[in-house]
Protein backbone atom coordinates (compact mmCIF):
# COMPACT_ATOMS: atom_id res chain seq x y z
CA UNK A 1 0.00 0.00 0.00
CA UNK A 2 1.37 3.55 -0.95
CA UNK A 3 2.29 5.42 1.84
CA UNK A 4 -0.47 8.30 3.00
CA UNK A 5 -0.15 11.59 1.01
CA UNK A 6 0.20 15.08 2.21
CA UNK A 7 -3.22 16.56 1.89
CA UNK A 8 -3.64 20.30 1.02
CA UNK A 9 -6.50 20.99 3.21
CA UNK A 10 -7.95 18.30 5.86
CA UNK A 11 -11.96 19.55 7.77
CA UNK A 12 -9.48 19.17 10.80
CA UNK A 13 -7.64 22.19 9.51
CA UNK A 14 -7.48 25.92 11.25
CA UNK A 15 -6.03 29.26 9.81
CA UNK A 16 -5.57 29.92 6.21
CA UNK A 17 -5.63 27.57 3.07
CA UNK A 18 -6.20 28.11 -0.80
CA UNK A 19 -9.28 28.26 -2.20
CA UNK A 20 -10.33 28.97 -6.04
CA UNK A 21 -12.99 30.88 -7.02
CA UNK A 22 -14.24 30.07 -10.80
CA UNK A 23 -15.89 32.55 -13.33
CA UNK A 24 -16.92 33.35 -16.95
CA UNK A 25 -14.49 34.18 -19.54
CA UNK A 26 -13.26 38.01 -19.72
CA UNK A 27 -14.87 38.29 -15.51
CA UNK A 28 -11.46 37.95 -13.92
CA UNK A 29 -10.09 40.92 -13.70
CA UNK A 30 -13.86 41.67 -11.71
CA UNK A 31 -13.16 39.00 -9.37
CA UNK A 32 -9.85 39.55 -8.53
CA UNK A 33 -10.96 43.10 -7.58
CA UNK A 34 -14.16 41.55 -5.39
CA UNK A 35 -12.22 39.51 -3.63
CA UNK A 36 -9.50 41.98 -2.62
CA UNK A 37 -11.95 43.85 -1.59
CA UNK A 38 -13.46 41.80 0.59
CA UNK A 39 -10.26 40.73 2.58
CA UNK A 40 -8.71 37.68 0.23
CA UNK A 41 -4.63 37.29 0.36
CA UNK A 42 -2.03 35.64 -1.98
CA UNK A 43 -4.39 36.41 -4.84
CA UNK A 44 -3.64 34.94 -8.58
CA UNK A 45 -5.37 34.83 -11.37
CA UNK A 46 -5.75 32.23 -13.93
CA UNK A 47 -8.20 31.53 -16.95
CA UNK A 48 -11.55 31.35 -15.71
CA UNK A 49 -10.88 32.24 -12.38
CA UNK A 50 -8.80 33.45 -9.03
CA UNK A 51 -6.90 31.78 -6.36
CA UNK A 52 -6.74 33.21 -2.90
CA UNK A 53 -6.01 32.78 0.69
CA UNK A 54 -8.16 33.01 3.84
CA UNK A 55 -9.78 31.13 6.16
CA UNK A 56 -12.68 28.91 7.10
CA UNK A 57 -14.61 32.53 7.89
CA UNK A 58 -13.53 33.54 4.83
CA UNK A 59 -14.58 30.70 2.59
CA UNK A 60 -18.22 31.53 3.90
CA UNK A 61 -18.09 34.91 3.27
CA UNK A 62 -17.00 34.56 -0.64
CA UNK A 63 -19.59 32.05 -1.13
CA UNK A 64 -22.09 34.40 0.64
CA UNK A 65 -20.78 37.46 -0.78
CA UNK A 66 -18.77 37.50 -4.57
CA UNK A 67 -21.08 38.55 -7.44
CA UNK A 68 -18.96 37.26 -9.97
CA UNK A 69 -18.35 33.67 -8.80
CA UNK A 70 -19.46 30.52 -10.12
CA UNK A 71 -17.94 28.64 -7.22
CA UNK A 72 -15.44 28.32 -4.56
CA UNK A 73 -13.20 25.12 -4.60
CA UNK A 74 -10.36 24.14 -2.24
CA UNK A 75 -7.15 21.93 -3.55
CA UNK A 76 -6.67 18.38 -1.72
CA UNK A 77 -4.40 17.03 -4.29
CA UNK A 78 -2.40 17.61 -7.43
CA UNK A 79 -0.65 14.88 -9.28
CA UNK A 80 0.13 12.84 -12.63
CA UNK A 81 -1.65 10.46 -14.66
CA UNK A 82 -1.03 9.22 -18.13
CA UNK A 83 -3.84 6.16 -18.12
CA UNK A 84 -6.76 5.13 -16.26
CA UNK A 85 -4.61 3.00 -13.78
CA UNK A 86 -2.74 5.46 -13.00
CA UNK A 87 -5.54 7.97 -12.40
CA UNK A 88 -7.27 5.43 -10.33
CA UNK A 89 -4.26 4.87 -8.68
CA UNK A 90 -3.59 8.43 -7.59
CA UNK A 91 -7.49 9.12 -6.03
CA UNK A 92 -7.11 6.05 -4.02
CA UNK A 93 -4.56 7.13 -2.30
CA UNK A 94 -6.10 10.15 -1.03
CA UNK A 95 -7.15 9.84 2.41
CA UNK A 96 -10.84 10.16 2.12
CA UNK A 97 -11.94 9.27 5.78
CA UNK A 98 -9.81 12.59 6.58
CA UNK A 99 -13.61 14.01 4.97
CA UNK A 100 -16.11 11.54 5.52
CA UNK A 101 -17.02 8.58 6.65
CA UNK A 102 -19.04 5.15 5.00
CA UNK A 103 -22.37 6.92 5.96
CA UNK A 104 -21.83 9.62 4.02
CA UNK A 105 -22.86 10.41 0.44
CA UNK A 106 -20.30 11.61 -2.41
CA UNK A 107 -20.80 13.65 -5.90
CA UNK A 108 -18.37 13.28 -8.24
CA UNK A 109 -17.81 15.83 -11.36
CA UNK A 110 -14.45 15.68 -13.97
CA UNK A 111 -13.64 18.13 -16.64
CA UNK A 112 -11.21 16.65 -19.04
CA UNK A 113 -9.13 18.57 -21.29
CA UNK A 114 -7.14 15.77 -22.13
CA UNK A 115 -6.21 13.10 -24.85
CA UNK A 116 -5.32 10.66 -22.27
CA UNK A 117 -8.45 10.08 -21.23
CA UNK A 118 -12.11 8.98 -21.57
CA UNK A 119 -15.11 11.49 -21.41
CA UNK A 120 -16.36 13.17 -18.16
CA UNK A 121 -18.85 10.84 -17.30
CA UNK A 122 -16.35 7.61 -17.32
CA UNK A 123 -13.50 8.98 -15.61
CA UNK A 124 -16.13 10.74 -12.76
CA UNK A 125 -17.20 6.71 -12.30
CA UNK A 126 -13.53 5.67 -12.19
CA UNK A 127 -12.69 8.58 -9.53
CA UNK A 128 -15.95 6.87 -7.74
CA UNK A 129 -14.69 3.36 -7.67
CA UNK A 130 -11.32 4.53 -6.30
CA UNK A 131 -12.69 6.39 -3.49
CA UNK A 132 -15.59 3.33 -2.64
CA UNK A 133 -12.69 1.11 -3.29
CA UNK A 134 -10.61 2.69 -0.59
CA UNK A 135 -13.48 2.43 2.28
CA UNK A 136 -14.42 -1.02 0.83
CA UNK A 137 -11.07 -2.65 1.62
CA UNK A 138 -10.28 -0.31 4.95
CA UNK A 139 -13.83 -0.58 6.67
CA UNK A 140 -15.80 -2.95 4.53
CA UNK A 141 -18.76 -0.52 3.75
CA UNK A 142 -18.85 2.25 1.35
CA UNK A 143 -20.37 5.78 1.09
CA UNK A 144 -23.48 5.63 -1.55
CA UNK A 145 -23.90 8.20 -4.55
CA UNK A 146 -26.42 11.23 -3.94
CA UNK A 147 -26.37 13.69 -7.31
CA UNK A 148 -28.41 15.80 -5.29
CA UNK A 149 -27.80 16.67 -1.72
CA UNK A 150 -24.55 14.81 -1.07
CA UNK A 151 -22.00 14.99 1.98
CA UNK A 152 -18.89 16.10 0.17
CA UNK A 153 -19.34 16.84 -3.43
CA UNK A 154 -15.64 16.44 -5.45
CA UNK A 155 -14.56 18.15 -8.41
CA UNK A 156 -11.50 17.18 -10.25
CA UNK A 157 -10.04 18.84 -13.62
CA UNK A 158 -8.07 16.73 -15.99
CA UNK A 159 -5.48 18.81 -18.35
CA UNK A 160 -3.35 16.60 -20.49
CA UNK A 161 -1.15 14.59 -17.64
CA UNK A 162 -2.35 16.56 -14.83
CA UNK A 163 -4.95 16.13 -12.40
CA UNK A 164 -6.60 18.80 -9.87
CA UNK A 165 -8.68 17.53 -7.23
CA UNK A 166 -10.95 20.05 -5.16
CA UNK A 167 -13.39 20.00 -2.79
CA UNK A 168 -16.55 21.94 -4.18
CA UNK A 169 -17.68 24.05 -1.40
CA UNK A 170 -20.72 25.97 -3.18
CA UNK A 171 -22.68 22.97 -4.11
CA UNK A 172 -24.81 24.54 -6.72
CA UNK A 173 -23.59 27.25 -8.84
CA UNK A 174 -23.22 30.30 -7.06
CA UNK A 175 -25.40 32.19 -10.15
CA UNK A 176 -28.79 30.57 -8.71
CA UNK A 177 -29.03 33.22 -5.96
CA UNK A 178 -32.67 32.60 -4.95
CA UNK A 179 -34.36 35.56 -6.39
CA UNK A 180 -35.06 34.40 -9.50
CA UNK A 181 -38.08 32.18 -9.54
CA UNK A 182 -39.96 33.19 -13.17
CA UNK A 183 -38.39 34.02 -16.46
CA UNK A 184 -38.63 34.72 -19.80
CA UNK A 185 -36.83 32.80 -22.57
CA UNK A 186 -32.67 32.84 -22.76
CA UNK A 187 -32.13 35.04 -19.88
CA UNK A 188 -28.82 36.19 -19.17
CA UNK A 189 -27.57 34.62 -16.15
CA UNK A 190 -27.24 36.71 -12.89
CA UNK A 191 -22.91 36.30 -12.34
CA UNK A 192 -23.21 38.00 -16.18
CA UNK A 193 -25.67 40.60 -15.14
CA UNK A 194 -23.22 41.65 -12.37
CA UNK A 195 -19.96 41.51 -14.18
CA UNK A 196 -21.76 43.87 -17.06
CA UNK A 197 -22.61 46.11 -14.26
CA UNK A 198 -19.46 46.21 -12.46
CA UNK A 199 -17.50 46.28 -15.40
CA UNK A 200 -19.91 49.42 -16.92
CA UNK A 201 -18.61 51.88 -14.48
CA UNK A 202 -22.11 52.75 -13.07
CA UNK A 203 -22.12 54.63 -9.81
CA UNK A 204 -25.10 54.61 -7.32
CA UNK A 205 -26.07 58.33 -7.77
CA UNK A 206 -26.18 57.90 -11.57
CA UNK A 207 -29.45 57.01 -13.64
CA UNK A 208 -29.56 53.21 -15.02
CA UNK A 209 -31.80 51.90 -17.48
CA UNK A 210 -31.73 48.79 -18.61
CA UNK A 211 -33.81 48.85 -21.80
CA UNK A 212 -34.73 45.63 -22.73
CA UNK A 213 -35.00 44.00 -19.14
CA UNK A 214 -36.60 40.68 -19.64
CA UNK A 215 -36.38 39.07 -16.35
CA UNK A 216 -35.22 42.24 -14.72
CA UNK A 217 -31.62 40.06 -13.74
CA UNK A 218 -28.61 43.59 -14.56
CA UNK A 219 -31.55 46.19 -13.22
CA UNK A 220 -31.96 43.55 -9.79
CA UNK A 221 -27.74 42.69 -9.62
CA UNK A 222 -27.03 46.97 -10.00
CA UNK A 223 -29.90 47.58 -6.98
CA UNK A 224 -28.06 44.98 -5.02
CA UNK A 225 -24.50 46.14 -5.94
CA UNK A 226 -25.37 49.69 -5.27
CA UNK A 227 -26.40 48.85 -1.93
CA UNK A 228 -24.27 46.08 -1.16
CA UNK A 229 -26.82 42.99 -0.63
CA UNK A 230 -24.73 40.01 -0.61
CA UNK A 231 -25.58 38.30 -3.67
CA UNK A 232 -26.24 34.93 -1.19
CA UNK A 233 -28.30 36.27 0.95
CA UNK A 234 -31.65 34.38 -0.30
CA UNK A 235 -29.98 30.81 -0.73
CA UNK A 236 -30.72 28.59 1.77
CA UNK A 237 -28.02 26.05 0.93
CA UNK A 238 -24.19 25.88 0.34
CA UNK A 239 -22.44 22.49 0.31
CA UNK A 240 -19.69 23.37 3.02
CA UNK A 241 -22.63 23.30 5.29
CA UNK A 242 -23.21 19.57 5.34
CA UNK A 243 -19.08 19.29 6.21
CA UNK A 244 -18.14 17.67 9.25
CA UNK A 245 -16.24 20.91 10.07
CA UNK A 246 -19.30 23.27 9.32
CA UNK A 247 -19.52 26.17 12.24
CA UNK A 248 -23.47 27.34 11.50
CA UNK A 249 -22.54 29.98 14.42
CA UNK A 250 -19.56 31.40 12.39
CA UNK A 251 -21.38 31.29 9.73
CA UNK A 252 -24.12 33.52 11.02
CA UNK A 253 -21.92 35.81 12.42
CA UNK A 254 -20.70 36.41 8.44
CA UNK A 255 -23.91 36.68 7.36
CA UNK A 256 -25.05 39.59 10.13
CA UNK A 257 -21.70 41.36 9.35
CA UNK A 258 -22.39 41.18 5.92
CA UNK A 259 -26.26 41.93 6.86
CA UNK A 260 -25.43 45.44 8.50
CA UNK A 261 -23.30 46.37 5.74
CA UNK A 262 -26.52 46.52 3.50
CA UNK A 263 -27.33 50.30 2.29
CA UNK A 264 -30.07 52.26 1.67
CA UNK A 265 -29.53 54.39 -1.45
CA UNK A 266 -32.14 55.93 -2.89
CA UNK A 267 -31.81 54.58 -6.50
CA UNK A 268 -32.81 55.68 -10.32
CA UNK A 269 -33.14 52.23 -12.04
CA UNK A 270 -35.67 51.88 -14.69
CA UNK A 271 -36.09 48.22 -16.05
CA UNK A 272 -38.02 48.25 -19.23
CA UNK A 273 -39.48 45.25 -21.21
CA UNK A 274 -42.01 45.97 -24.25
CA UNK A 275 -43.61 42.62 -23.31
CA UNK A 276 -46.63 43.01 -20.66
CA UNK A 277 -46.26 39.17 -20.05
CA UNK A 278 -42.52 39.39 -19.46
CA UNK A 279 -42.84 42.85 -16.96
CA UNK A 280 -45.22 40.85 -14.58
CA UNK A 281 -42.45 38.02 -14.00
CA UNK A 282 -39.71 41.04 -13.94
CA UNK A 283 -42.12 42.04 -10.98
CA UNK A 284 -42.42 38.61 -9.42
CA UNK A 285 -38.58 38.89 -9.19
CA UNK A 286 -37.99 42.39 -7.68
CA UNK A 287 -40.63 40.97 -5.50
CA UNK A 288 -38.92 37.88 -4.21
CA UNK A 289 -35.44 40.16 -3.79
CA UNK A 290 -37.25 42.97 -2.19
CA UNK A 291 -36.53 45.65 -4.55
CA UNK A 292 -39.97 46.61 -5.20
CA UNK A 293 -39.54 49.97 -3.91
CA UNK A 294 -36.31 50.68 -5.04
CA UNK A 295 -36.66 49.76 -9.11
CA UNK A 296 -39.18 51.19 -11.58
CA UNK A 297 -40.30 49.06 -13.90
CA UNK A 298 -41.91 50.49 -17.18
CA UNK A 299 -44.03 48.63 -19.61
CA UNK A 300 -43.10 50.46 -23.33
CA UNK A 301 -41.16 50.00 -26.65
CA UNK A 302 -37.08 50.91 -25.85
CA UNK A 303 -37.08 53.14 -28.39
CA UNK A 304 -40.23 55.32 -26.70
CA UNK A 305 -38.36 55.54 -23.33
CA UNK A 306 -37.66 59.31 -22.29
CA UNK A 307 -35.47 60.76 -19.88
CA UNK A 308 -35.32 63.82 -18.56
CA UNK A 309 -31.72 63.06 -16.64
CA UNK A 310 -28.72 64.64 -18.59
CA UNK A 311 -26.39 62.11 -17.86
CA UNK A 312 -26.38 58.10 -16.81
CA UNK A 313 -25.91 54.56 -17.92
CA UNK A 314 -27.78 52.33 -19.99
CA UNK A 315 -27.18 48.43 -20.53
CA UNK A 316 -28.63 46.50 -23.14
CA UNK A 317 -29.10 43.14 -23.25
CA UNK A 318 -30.80 43.15 -27.03
CA UNK A 319 -32.30 40.03 -29.07
CA UNK A 320 -28.83 38.61 -30.81
CA UNK A 321 -29.92 36.32 -33.36
CA UNK A 322 -31.64 33.56 -30.71
CA UNK A 323 -34.38 35.84 -30.41
CA UNK A 324 -34.63 37.64 -33.48
CA UNK A 325 -35.11 36.79 -37.16
CA UNK A 326 -31.99 37.75 -38.67
CA UNK A 327 -32.86 39.61 -41.56
CA UNK A 328 -34.52 42.25 -38.66
CA UNK A 329 -31.45 42.40 -37.04
CA UNK A 330 -29.23 45.22 -38.89
CA UNK A 331 -32.46 47.39 -39.06
CA UNK A 332 -32.76 46.75 -35.27
CA UNK A 333 -29.50 47.59 -34.24
CA UNK A 334 -29.66 50.49 -36.43
CA UNK A 335 -32.73 51.26 -34.43
CA UNK A 336 -30.40 51.07 -31.37
CA UNK A 337 -27.86 53.49 -32.55
CA UNK A 338 -30.23 56.40 -33.32
CA UNK A 339 -31.77 56.03 -30.30
CA UNK A 340 -28.61 56.15 -28.34
CA UNK A 341 -28.11 59.16 -30.44
CA UNK A 342 -31.15 60.95 -30.10
CA UNK A 343 -32.33 60.50 -26.53
CA UNK A 344 -28.86 59.77 -24.25
CA UNK A 345 -26.97 62.41 -25.12
CA UNK A 346 -24.52 62.76 -21.81
CA UNK A 347 -25.28 59.08 -21.04
CA UNK A 348 -22.53 56.01 -20.88
CA UNK A 349 -24.54 53.69 -23.48
CA UNK A 350 -23.62 49.86 -23.51
CA UNK A 351 -24.59 46.74 -25.33
CA UNK A 352 -24.00 42.95 -25.01
CA UNK A 353 -24.48 41.35 -28.26
CA UNK A 354 -23.01 38.02 -30.23
CA UNK A 355 -24.61 39.15 -33.29
CA UNK A 356 -21.92 40.41 -35.30
CA UNK A 357 -24.13 41.82 -38.02
CA UNK A 358 -26.28 44.02 -35.30
CA UNK A 359 -22.55 44.90 -34.12
CA UNK A 360 -21.60 46.95 -37.60
CA UNK A 361 -25.59 48.01 -38.07
CA UNK A 362 -25.36 50.10 -34.78
CA UNK A 363 -23.38 52.95 -36.32
CA UNK A 364 -21.43 53.83 -33.75
CA UNK A 365 -17.74 53.26 -32.82
CA UNK A 366 -17.46 51.85 -29.41
CA UNK A 367 -15.08 53.52 -27.06
CA UNK A 368 -14.24 49.84 -25.56
CA UNK A 369 -14.97 46.25 -26.21
CA UNK A 370 -14.82 43.23 -23.91
CA UNK A 371 -15.21 39.79 -25.02
CA UNK A 372 -17.46 37.96 -22.52
CA UNK A 373 -19.52 34.47 -22.89
CA UNK A 374 -23.30 34.57 -22.53
CA UNK A 375 -23.77 30.63 -22.03
CA UNK A 376 -22.32 29.12 -24.99
CA UNK A 377 -22.47 32.48 -27.00
CA UNK A 378 -19.00 34.39 -27.83
CA UNK A 379 -20.23 38.11 -26.89
CA UNK A 380 -19.30 41.39 -27.21
CA UNK A 381 -19.79 44.07 -24.50
CA UNK A 382 -19.62 47.25 -26.09
CA UNK A 383 -19.13 50.94 -24.52
CA UNK A 384 -20.42 53.94 -26.62
CA UNK A 385 -19.79 57.64 -25.10
CA UNK A 386 -22.87 60.03 -26.22
CA UNK A 387 -21.20 63.14 -26.39
CA UNK A 388 -23.58 66.18 -26.36
CA UNK A 389 -23.15 67.50 -29.76
CA UNK A 390 -20.09 66.07 -32.08
CA UNK A 391 -17.32 64.66 -30.12
CA UNK A 392 -14.76 67.23 -32.04
CA UNK A 393 -16.95 69.79 -29.93
CA UNK A 394 -15.93 68.11 -26.89
CA UNK A 395 -11.88 68.63 -28.24
CA UNK A 396 -12.99 72.29 -28.95
CA UNK A 397 -14.73 73.09 -25.16
CA UNK A 398 -11.80 71.12 -23.59
CA UNK A 399 -9.37 73.66 -25.51
CA UNK A 400 -11.10 76.87 -24.48
CA UNK A 401 -11.60 76.44 -20.46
Amino acid sequence: MPPEIALKYTFAQTGDFEMKATTFFGLEDVLQKEILQLGGKDLVPFKRGVSFVGDLGFLYKANLCLRTALKIIIPIHHFKATDNETFYAGIKEIAWEKFITYNDSIKIECVVNSDNFEHSLFMSQKAKDALVDRFRERYGKRPDVDLIHPVLRIYIHIFRDEISVNIDASGELLYKRGYRTDTNKAPINEILAAGLVLLSGWQPHKQLIDGMAGSGTIAIEAAMIANNVPPGIFRKDFAFMRWKNYDSALFDLITEAAVNKIKENELDIVANDIYEPTVKKMQINLKNAKLTDIIKTTNENFFDIKTDRKNGFVILNPPYGERIEKQEIAEFYKQIGDKFKKDFAGFTCWIITSSDEGFKSIGLRPSRKITLFNGSLECKYLKFDMYEGSKKDQYIKKETL
